[in-house]
């Protein structure tokens, strides 16, 4: 019963760490062995979903902890933690991207339209 349980702990506390945690990912497989521009270029590419989250958390928690009703240190005190951790997301994703430079950007596509037909066909 007990592998059982370690197991189900083990599968919650990395979902956790992998739903909140940049460093996290960056030394789980296959990003552990990937080359310091790869992870640079996976940094600049995912770290503002990942400040998001945080950016979220903090001033959710700052305006639950500003209302009359919970005045409750410590809720104020992770609201804050979590934007300081958001700041600290999007400053690693500009250091990132300052290493791996900008993302590559298609060049864009003529799409036909559908209300001009061709002046060949008449």
């Amino acid at each position: 019963m007990q592998a059982v349980h370690n197991a189900v702990m083990n599968y919650w506390i990395r979902l956790i760490l992998s739903y909140a945690s940049v460093t996290w990912n960056l030394r789980q497989p296959p990003l552990a062995t990937a080359s310091a521009d790869e992870r640079a270029r996976w940094c600049r590419d995912h770290c503002g979903r990942f400040a998001a989250r945080w950016f979220a958390l903090g001033a959710g928690l700052w305006l639950i902890f500003s209302t009359p009703f919970v005045s409750f240190a410590p809720l104020g005190m992770f609201g804050l933690f979590a934007l300081v951790v958001g700041m600290a997301t999007i400053a690693r994703q500009i250091l990132a991207q300052g290493r791996a430079g900008p993302p590559h950007i298609e060049p864009p596509v003529d799409f036909p339209r559908p209300d001009h037909e061709d002046d060949d066909e008449r």
